[in-house]
């Protein structure tokens, strides 16, 4: 891969793929299961939502057992639904951008190429 325009390809297109395969992820998820995918996005919006609540809570004055009773809807994910997400997010997103990788370093040399490939036969 000496070529710098392959080089360019090839990052662009894992990055792309990776992008892609994210929401594709993301949405096969939602349909199966019907909720968010328990990933790191989910996990910082459930805190940041559960502080909002329990500042609420504070403000409007509820006792410390109801502040208490008040939790982070990504402690309640199951554990193997995480474990689950991680492996498939991983697998497609990793076969995603290897596929798109190889193609775009084919295709972009192909294309770079000064000569045609020799005919011997």
């Amino acid at each position: 891969m000496a070529n710098p325009l392959v080089k360019i390809a090839v990052t662009a297109s894992g990055f792309v793929a990776a992008r892609i395969g994210r929401r594709i992820a993301d949405a096969g998820w939602g349909a199966v299961f019907g909720e968010e995918p328990p990933d790191d996005k989910f996990t910082r919006n459930s805190e940041k939502e559960t502080k909002k609540r329990v500042k609420q809570a504070k403000k409007d004055g509820l006792s410390k057992a109801e502040i208490d009773e008040i939790r982070n809807p990504a402690d309640d994910v199951p554990w193997w639904k995480g474990m689950l997400w991680a492996v498939v997010s991983g697998i497609l997103l990793q076969g995603l951008r290897t596929a798109a990788q190889s193609g775009a370093k084919k295709g972009t040399d192909r294309l770079t190429r000064r000569r045609p490939r020799p005919n011997r036969g």
